[in-house]
Order: structure tokens, then C-alpha cells, then sequence
């Protein structure tokens, strides 16, 4: 199938119980800058890249992902796209209450039943990370949103619909001693970074994690000081992951979302000779190369699905716990 147009990632938005205390967080702590409030509680937050607002509150009393926003080249990719997702069965909507200094945009949702928006913005050769100047001032630096991990129990239909329908490539999937696969890493063509967005086989459907980059490994470290400074628990890493190779470090928002913060992100120059990697989830290499500490529940790849039975799933997919 040809690629649909997606460039990069663009923004997340977050429901929040408390979306006022959740942007004080992020902008006193980790690294984001208030850009913001809207009159119906919904905040916007940028990062140290090049976008307008990067992090996105709103008013929700259920945790989830309210949506997540991709670039697509241009007006003319972003109409061919609307109507190859309607032409698959699925609803797009095109006229839409737009979000803050948004572009035109249109959303739909995954079968796995997330939901994704398409709209245009700031075109960029090469990942933004690479583009910019190392941020200066201290402090935690992200960067720029380059994928997310959503959960979803119909794993099949949704990589099936990201290949299928939106163009996306494998670059390794991760397979559990059942013979299923938990975890597919799926990238744009043509756009060089290993994935920007990460499925994850679950029972119910969440968001798994979401993720900024840092500019390079001296920022990820002083990044990593800056947060514990800032009383943030770093709850896993620093490590290296075996899908991706990048450098990461994870930690839970005021919500108590997980946020990924990594650098060094594999980059694949030539998509027609990359052979994705199939990974065993019995590999302790696959969350982490340099043989570190197993991950928090609810961050790794799901365990088989027959370890499941009788399992707490708020504890291990939820977001239930919030940092204090």
C-alpha cells in the first residue's frame, strides 16, 4: 500500500482530570512551556522543537488519550487521506471545533478505538531532533513528540488498518511464546525514524505510553538530573531498548500518564532494504539491551495472554496510580 502522506507526529492530547494542575506539572517539572488556556479548561503545552504546542490537555473525567495528531505533507495529502480512510468504512469528520492556531484537519478512529487526526503544520526534512539547536537555559529539554504506544485487544485489525490504510511499515514487532504478537513497531515511509507509533496487545484499549525525544545523549542525561531535581520519579532507565535501539527513560505526569523521554532513535535511510526484526518477548535484550531492571507493569511488552488470567488489569495496563 503507498504511503498516505504522514510526515511526523504532531501533538498529543491527554484527558485530564484537572487539566489547570496537569500543564502547572509538565511546565514546572518537566520541561514544557504553558502556551494556552482555553476557555473550556483545555491547555497547550510546547516542547523545544518546532511546533506551536506539542502537549495537549482537556477537560475528561475518564484517563486516555483523547486523540493524537500527525502531520501530512500538505491540504492536497490531507484531502487524498480523508478519502482513502472512507473509502476503508471508517468515519472521518472534516468539520471540526478546531483546536487552538490549528490548521485543517480531520479525525477518525482505529478499529482498535483510538483516535487520530490528520492536519497540516510545519514541514521538516529530517526528524526535529535533529534539526534543532541543543536547547540552552537547564532544566528537562523534550523535544518533539515521535511516537506513541496505544493498547488495543483487536491487535490484528489495527495493524491491519495502519498498514493497510494509512501506509505505515513494520520495523520489528515483538512475539510472545503463545505465538501472538504484543507489540508492533510501525513507522512513516520515507521519514527515516524507526516508528511513531507502537501497538500494544492489550485487553482493553489505553494508551500505553507516549514519548518525547531529547536532541542528544547530554541532554537526555542533564534532562534525567533536571527531573529528579524537580522530584520526578524516574520509575525505569535510563536503558536501551533492543526495538529501536534508542536511549530511554520513563516517568508518570501529575495524571498519571506514562511519558517516555529517549534519544538516539534508530534511523532507516532506505526503506525498500530494511527487513523488520521480530523480537521474543522471552528476550530480556528486547526492553532493554544493556540488561537492566524489568519494567514497571503496564510499560513492557504484555506477558502471554494465558499469565493474564486472573490478573489486576488496572495494575497492569492501567493508570490508575498517580504520582503524588
Amino acid at each position: 500500500m503507498s504511503a498516505i502522506g504522514i510526515e511526523r507526529m504532531n501533538y498529543i492530547a491527554l484527558n485530564a482530570r484537572d487539566p489547570e494542575a496537569a500543564a502547572k506539572f509538565a511546565s514546572d517539572r518537566l520541561g514544557f512551556r504553558l502556551e494556552h488556556a482555553a476557555p473550556d479548561g483545555t491547555h497547550y503545552l510546547s516542547a523545544h522543537g518546532v511546533d506551536r504546542y506539542s502537549l495537549v490537555y482537556k477537560p475528561g473525567d475518564t484517563l486516555a488519550m483523547h486523540h493524537v495528531s500527525y502531520l501530512v505533507t500538505d491540504e492536497h495529502a490531507l484531502e487524498q487521506a480523508a478519502q482513502r480512510v472512507a473509502a476503508a468504512g471508517v468515519e472521518v469528520e472534516r468539520h471540526l471545533e478546531p483546536e487552538w492556531e490549528s490548521k485543517p484537519a480531520v479525525r477518525f478512529t482505529t478499529p482498535g478505538g483510538h483516535r487520530i487526526e490528520l492536519t497540516t503544520g510545519i514541514h521538516t526534512d529530517i526528524p526535529v531532533a535533529h534539526l534543532i539547536e541543543a536547547p540552552k537555559g537547564g532544566g528537562p529539554t523534550p523535544v518533539a513528540p515521535d511516537h506513541v504506544g496505544i493498547g488495543t485487544p483487536n491487535f490484528e485489525a489495527e495493524e491491519k488498518f495502519m498498514a493497510g490504510v494509512l501506509g505505515q511499515l513494520h520495523s520489528s514487532r515483538i512475539l510472545a511464546p503463545d505465538g501472538l504478537y504484543v507489540m508492533a513497531f510501525m513507522r512513516s515511509p520515507g521519514r527515516y525514524l524507526y516508528h511513531d507509533v507502537v501497538l500494544v496487545r492489550t485487553p482493553i484499549a489505553n494508551l500505553h505510553h507516549l514519548q518525547f525525544s531529547m536532541k542528544n545523549v547530554d541532554q537526555f542525561y542533564s534532562t534525567a538530573e533536571a527531573l529528579r531535581a524537580n522530584d520526578v520519579d524516574i520509575a525505569w532507565g535510563p536503558l536501551r531498548h533492543g526495538p529501536g535501539h534508542n536511549i530511554a527513560m520513563y516517568f508518570r505526569d501529575l495524571e498519571g500518564y506514562w511519558f517516555e523521554y529517549s534519544v538516539e532513535e534508530e534511523i532507516i535511510l532506505h526503506d525498500p532494504t530494511y527487513i523488520p526484526r521480530t523480537w521474543s518477548v522471552a528476550d530480556p535484550k528486547a526492553v532493554d539491551e544493556w540488561g537492566g531492571p524489568q519494567p514497571p507493569a503496564g510499560i513492557g511488552p504484555p506477558p502471554p495472554a494465558d499469565a493474564l488470567l486472573g490478573a489486576d488489569l488496572n495494575e497492569t495496563f492501567g493508570v490508575e496510580n498517580a504520582p503524588k
